[in-house]
């Protein structure tokens, strides 16, 4: 037993202070200074004085205390190899980071085998890319060299057959792929799951077939240990980034939530109601009323292209703009140009916004409109015919400089104005049937007469109904103007 063993079995060995630990190292000292003795004192007697057949004896009850010896030494090195496991092991469970996991695996595995250069690497689901990677004794700019191993070479051919390989000698194998001059062995045992592989350790030595079976048992135990640990990690990643999605979905319900309107305004002539009905992807549904004067009020039904946070602060964007343009301008065109530069100057190319603007003339009955892109609103008169109010301009924020064109309508007693985004048109059945126009519009003809609140009602019920079990894809936004 070499000094540094024994200095780690003083260290590592948890019966190493009392019991059968010093028991036994007490009967190693004795059996190797009785040896010791033995063996001088027999160098030191005359030829001839002891009998040939007590000599022959005699060496042979030596030999014997010698395997003993042997047997007690790898009795400690045993117990050594696994308590350092065991701790390692035991560490693993009390840290979530990978990184630390692959710090303390290489730093641990140092104790139970030699090695000039490690690596331990872990693999994407789809094996394409590194996750996470602790290498020691290699340069810098050898890192790419390293990965392009972990592809190919040796740690290639060890994570396709799953299966730990041992080269001798490394400049006599062509699949060896070099990353240090001085390297002359190396061990590459995978680490898998679920009969998956999710990465590999690699060791490198100085020395030729510095690597043996030991070495390639202990790493495999090692790896073991690795696998889980690392499944632990990502399974807690995976919690904490659906926790993250979460917390952003919870953000962006309360900011569209915030930004919608809590009731409806009154007028003598109209009867006004709206919701929004948030599915669980959140998207970037709008609508608004926007009281201009006494008499004229700006309505808004709009849609964001995109989920999540980025859609509600678009459509908090919107509403700002929108609301400060229409304060600011009469033209519906001017309105919508405007907001248009603004989106198109302000957000990504690929973020483009959908609307419908227009202002109502409460007393005279006069709806001044345009349509950017959007759903046409449909204006259901009282004998029962329609109109689809799509004249306007192309959606906002896709191309500067864009005009928009207004137009006049005249919304005359029991007739009813129905603006909705696609989220309610759109909403399909387990069959990937979509809830369609038709049956938006034939809802809204055989509940004409129970008002605006009730149609929105009964819609939405048909719809739930319509798309059964079936998750929402889409917010649903409805907005429903009666003329009395």
């Amino acid at each position: 037993m070499n000094d540094s063993t024994a200095k780690k079995l003083e260290k590592s060995d948890p019966a190493s202070s009392s019991g059968r630990g010093w028991i036994e190292r007490r009967a190693f000292s004795d059996l190797t200074l009785t040896l010791n003795i033995a063996r001088q004192d027999l160098k030191e007697l005359p030829p001839g004085r002891v009998p040939d057949e007590w000599l022959k004896t005699f060496e042979k009850r030596l030999a014997r205390h010698e395997q003993l010896l042997e047997s007690i030494q790898e009795v400690q090195r045993t117990r050594l190899e696994l308590h350092l496991i065991t701790q390692i092991a035991l560490s693993l469970t009390n840290t979530l980071d990978q990184d630390e996991i692959l710090k303390l695996i290489v730093d641990s595995l140092k104790q139970m085998v030699d090695f000039d250069a490690a690596g331990i690497f872990v693999v994407s689901d789809d094996g394409q890319s590194v996750e996470g990677e602790y290498l020691t004794g290699y340069e810098t700019c050898d890192i790419g060299i390293i990965r392009q191993k972990l592809g190919q070479g040796l740690m290639g051919w060890a994570m396709n057959q799953m299966a730990p390989l041992t080269v001798t000698d490394v400049r006599r194998d062509p699949r060896y792929i070099e990353a240090r001059s001085e390297t002359r062995s190396e061990l590459v045992v995978p680490m898998f799951t679920g009969g998956k592989v999710i990465g590999c350790f690699n060791l490198e030595s100085d020395t030729v077939g510095a690597f043996f079976e030991k070495d390639t048992k202990h790493l495999q135990t090692f790896a073991s240990h690795a696998a889980v640990a690392i499944e632990r990690t990502r399974l807690h990643r995976e919690i904490l980034q659906k926790q993250k999605i979460d917390e952003e979905l919870a953000l962006a319900r309360r900011m569209q939530r915030d930004l919608l309107p809590e009731n409806a305004p009154k007028y003598n002539r109209f009867d006004i109601a709206g919701i929004n009905v948030p599915s669980e992807a959140v998207g970037g549904d709008y609508y608004d009323y926007i009281p201009l004067t006494s008499k004229d009020l700006g309505i808004v039904v709009s849609d964001v292209a995109g989920k999540g946070v980025p859609a509600a602060f678009i459509m908090a964007s919107l509403r700002a703009a929108l609301r400060i343009e229409a304060f600011s301008r009469y033209t519906i065109s001017s309105v919508l140009s405007r907001v248009n530069d603004f989106l198109h100057e302000s957000t990504k190319p690929d973020i483009f916004v959908t609307a419908f603007y227009g202002v109502l003339d409460t007393e005279e009955g006069i709806l001044t409109y345009a349509d950017a892109g959007h759903n046409p609103p449909i204006l259901l008169r009282e004998d029962g015919s329609y109109e689809l109010l799509s004249e306007g301009g192309m959606l906002l924020g896709a191309f500067p400089g864009a005009l928009y064109h207004e137009y006049r309508v005249s919304i005359e007693t029991n007739d009813t104005l129905i603006l909705y985004t696609d989220g309610a048109t759109e909403a399909e059945n387990a069959a990937g049937e979509q809830f369609g126009v038709d049956n938006l519009l034939n809802v809204c003809r055989n509940n004409v007469r129970k008002g605006s609140s009730a149609i929105i009602e009964e819609l939405l019920k048909t719809i739930r109904s319509h798309t059964g079990s079936t998750q929402l894809q889409d917010d649903i936004t409805l907005m429903i103007i009666q003329c009395h």
